[in-house]
């Protein structure tokens, strides 16, 4: 009985020191999206940086609860803006996490923004900005991770962003895969 015991305990102690602990960083420009003028042009962005930190629950398809995504977005008069998502802001982070072909993990985040908040990234009333996401793909390698090709903003609409400055980038639903804004890293 006594074995059992100390087995179970170490077995819980384990645990949580299994969880890997993955630090990504992406920094550079904005890619071409074939739209006539580009939001990055539009609205004055010049560079972007993204930190995401996170940990991959053992067995499971879904973040530790410490994992957490970070952007800043460094603008042509020298300003920046800012916004961190974390996994345990309930609503905020969509995650989809599945296994490669020839090995590792693909790691898919998508972190909703307030619109009041994003408003403040592109200088938009709030009621024309729609609803932005944030889109960040990481891939795991062993005990490795680096960034995804599919990474930027897609704007679902609302209110009366149709007809204001973000109606060219909108998209018609949630697809990660129709980003109105792309990061194209250096």
């Amino acid at each position: 009985m006594k074995s059992a015991a100390v087995l179970f305990f170490a077995f819980l102690w384990a645990s949580p020191a299994s969880a890997e602990r993955y630090k990504v960083s992406d920094e550079g420009g904005f890619g071409s999206t074939g739209r006539f003028v580009e939001l990055s042009s539009r609205f004055g962005w010049e560079s972007y940086e993204v930190r995401f930190e996170f940990s991959l629950e053992p067995g499971e398809r879904v973040l530790g609860n410490n994992s957490k995504l970070e952007i800043a977005i460094k603008r042509r008069d020298g300003s920046r803006w800012r916004h961190r998502c974390r996994v345990d802001e309930e609503g905020s982070m969509k995650v989809n996490i599945n296994p490669r072909v020839g090995g590792g993990t693909s790691v898919l985040v998508e972190c909703a923004i307030l619109p009041k908040l994003f408003a403040k990234a592109v200088g938009v009333p709030v009621d024309l900005v729609g609803e932005p996401t944030l889109v960040f793909h990481a891939i795991v390698e062993g005990k490795e991770a680096r960034a995804g090709v599919q990474k930027g903003f897609y704007f679902l609409p609302s209110g009366q962003s149709d007809a204001g400055p973000m109606g060219p980038y909108l998209s018609p639903e949630p697809d990660p895969a129709n980003l109105g804004c792309l990061f194209s890293a250096l």
